[in-house]
């Protein structure tokens, strides 16, 4: 979806963000800073190699007009040569600031990247990269005078994974452009995406395909109880295969293939019906998958049996006719319990 080959990095300033609540001093830029080359290749792989890692298309939103959008309003104020860079780089600083009104939330290094030449869905655009640095590690620094040898103990990063980014593309503005974001701290989930960028899923494949299979893994848990947990396995596991299969996913395809052999169409219908309003999604009963976001999910789908008897069984539930046809369930009358047999040719 991104292609950042020929991407480099046009301007860039560096501030600090603190917390409101606590009273910290933000500090301000008054000019970009300079790259040299080499520098200017390592930030430009550091942000967006994070940034990359993110599959979710967003857009900004507003819920009562989308010109109430702060970041994008000032955004759109750039690209246009209203304002300069410095102007907008301390205008989104300033607002996260106002954001930053939690205990929980770290003060932090805040880059503010203007990208050229970056590829985005066979299109070439600008981008805007916001990214915020609050982790920071303890590292050995040697300094060597003459023929001596010491050491300073410092604080930095590793140029591995930002805690908190963002990149705008200057694409599809009247529909809020394309936006990426990654928070890679759970402590203070809503502050990024919601509270200081306001951004929602694009409803595209990759959103339905991974609300979709969200919705079969969730509706899988309520087939399971104590006797019955293989049952949910091979559940979403058939689900999975299904997608797998399949470009082009219907509701009649999911009633034929999936929901009727286990006898659960009547109540995956309620189910679905009671999800989709309490989370708020805007499903289609007809899709095309996207083989990167299947990938991604079903990753996150559990995988393991947990018995009472101290074993545990970790399935591949993405190979669905193997699970079908080399395991099996059954109870022992004598001993009072049950089994799973486990059909294989060697061990690996």
């Amino acid at each position: 979806m991104l292609t950042t080959t020929n991407s480099f990095i046009s301007k860039a300033t560096l501030q600090r963000v603190g917390n409101k609540l606590n009273q910290e001093l933000n500090h301000v830029a008054d000019s970009e800073i300079p790259l040299v080359e080499s520098e200017e290749e390592l930030l430009k792989k550091f942000f967006l190699k994070s940034i990359k890692s993110s599959l979710d298309l967003m857009k900004f939103t507003h819920h009562i007009n989308l010109d109430y959008n702060t970041v994008f309003g000032n955004t759109s104020k750039y690209f246009d040569n209203e304002i300069s860079f410095i102007d907008y780089s301390n205008s989104v600083l300033h607002h996260l600031y106002e954001k930053s009104n939690h205990p929980q939330i770290k003060t932090g290094e805040l880059f503010i990247i203007h990208f050229k030449e970056i590829k985005f869905q066979e299109i070439v655009v600008d981008a805007i990269g916001i990214f915020k640095i609050e982790n920071k590690i303890d590292f050995l620094k040697f300094n060597q005078h003459n023929n001596e040898l010491d050491f300073n103990i410092n604080k930095g990063v590793k140029l591995q994974k930002i805690d908190k980014g963002c990149l705008i593309l200057q694409t599809d503005r009247s529909d809020g452009y394309r936006v990426f974001s990654i928070d890679n701290n759970s402590y203070d989930a809503n502050y990024w995406k919601k509270s200081f960028l306001d951004i929602e899923e694009v409803m595209n494949d990759s959103y339905q395909t991974k609300h979709h299979l969200s919705m079969l893994s969730t509706f899988s848990n309520t087939m399971k109880d104590e006797k019955n947990t293989y049952r949910q396995k091979e559940f979403i596991s058939q689900g999975i295969k299904l997608f797998n299969e399949n470009e082009v996913i219907t509701k009649d395809l999911i009633e034929q293939e999936l929901l009727s052999p286990f006898d659960v169409v009547d109540s995956y219908s309620k189910f679905k019906s009671q999800h989709n309003k309490e989370n708020n999604l805007d499903l289609e009963e007809n899709f095309n998958v996207s083989p990167s976001t299947l990938k991604k999910e079903r990753k996150k789908i559990k995988s393991q049996i947990n018995l009472d008897t101290n074993i545990q069984i970790k399935l591949d539930i993405s190979d669905g006719d193997s699970l079908k046809e080399n395991i099996e369930k059954g109870f022992d009358e004598e001993r009072k319990m049950h089994f799973y047999k486990v059909f294989f040719n060697e061990e690996m």
